[in-house]
């Protein structure tokens, strides 16, 4: 069977037009419409401009140079956050020292040397990819616009379209999270280098000079996710798939993914029940990832995934490969560690390191 001659876009923000011009590339000889719906004014993913580091990804598959998109939105890679005046630990991979995780190293170290021991993000700092991308939104949605139009895509009626991708809102099958509901205002960015966190009650302070955001409990978009995003001609994209803000990109980079997901278990004008199945399975796995995420960045009540990963890391420190978890082992150490989160054990492997190794090693890597 051949894939869809048409494809319908629904919806008027970043993750329709990029979706359209993921798919016109994807479907060269395919007619692909934009079909508008006002933007929500509850969206918090056309309000604020971030991204984690896979933004890179996505744009080379769509053809957007990145200096190109650097010029245009003055988009800065963020290379230190501070939560609460806490530094949290680099993102990426976990570095390992002689075959033993670093930040066991540090909690050995931080047991035995309480008073010799530097913060934990001091540790990773050096060398470390960035947090992430921040950016200008209106200024990446107009640039989203002209590769749209140079690259034809119409804006009309959805009419009989062989593929339509919903991003507009939530629907009726929604499965609600205990999340706060958010909505989001721009106040004056403070003069910290690199991004700042500051939590309170209401929500949180979110400064990436030259952006500032407040993200306050308000009447937002409501968290959670579509049970099937995928159903027979539709597939339900951004917001209208996933909602779970939690403040430093992953909201944004999980549409995007999802739109790649969706292009790579390409639908055929006729989707069978398993290729529906199969994609609802993998895009399942990463909502419910990025779903924890949020979960730990507010404070709520945890899922059974998210409470067996808390309790491993809080009894050894030990952060298990989670398929299709796009939330990097590194940004769940920093995390914990930064707020508070101390293992009740010193992993083995630590204490296989001979006293003074170790403290040259804490030595070298601040």
């Amino acid at each position: 069977m051949s894939g869809p001659a048409s494809v319908a876009v629904l919806g008027s923000g970043v993750v329709a037009l990029s979706a359209a011009i993921a798919f016109r590339r994807a479907l060269p000889a395919a007619w692909v419409i934009l079909v508008e719906r006002p933007g929500d004014p509850r969206s918090l993913l056309d309000r604020i401009g971030a991204a984690t580091l896979a933004i890179d990804g996505f744009h080379r598959a769509i053809g957007l140079d990145r200096e190109l998109f650097i010029r245009r939105t003055g988009a800065v890679a963020i290379h230190r956050v501070t939560l609460n005046g806490e530094p949290l630990g680099a993102p990426g991979a976990i570095p390992h020292v002689e075959g033993v995780a670093l930040h066991q190293l540090w909690l050995r170290n931080l047991a035995e040397r309480p008073d010799s021991t530097p913060r934990w993000a001091a540790l990773t700092t050096p060398g470390a990819e960035p947090f992430g991308v921040r950016f200008d939104m209106p200024a990446y949605a107009a640039l989203l616009a002209e590769m749209a139009a140079a690259l034809g895509i119409a804006r009309g009626a959805a009419e009989d379209a062989d593929l339509l991708l919903d991003c507009t809102v939530p629907g009726a099958d929604w499965v609600s999270e205990p999340l706060p509901s958010l909505i989001a205002e721009p106040i004056a960015p403070g003069g910290a280098e690199g991004e700042t966190l500051a939590i309170r009650d209401g929500g949180v302070d979110w400064q990436a000079p030259p952006w500032g955001w407040q993200l306050t409990r308000g009447a937002g978009l409501p968290p959670g996710r579509h049970p099937k995003p995928r159903s027979g001609r539709t597939i339900a994209l951004g917001e209208a798939a996933l909602v779970a803000e939690s403040f430093d990109g992953h909201a944004l980079s999980a549409a995007h993914a999802d739109i790649l997901r969706a292009i790579a278990l390409m639908p055929h004008a006729e989707p069978s029940a398993r290729e529906a199945s199969e994609y609802n399975r993998r895009t399942g796995i990463a909502h419910r990832r990025v779903l924890d995420w949020a979960r730990a960045r507010w404070s709520a009540s945890p899922s059974d995934d998210l409470a067996d990963l808390r309790a491993g890391f809080a009894a050894r420190g030990r952060i298990p490969y989670r398929d299709g978890d796009p939330v990097t082992p590194g940004e769940w150490v920093g995390w914990w560690l930064a707020t508070g989160v101390r293992p009740a054990r010193i992993d083995p492997t630590a204490r296989a390191l001979p006293t003074d190794q170790l403290i040259r090693i804490v030595e070298n890597n601040r």
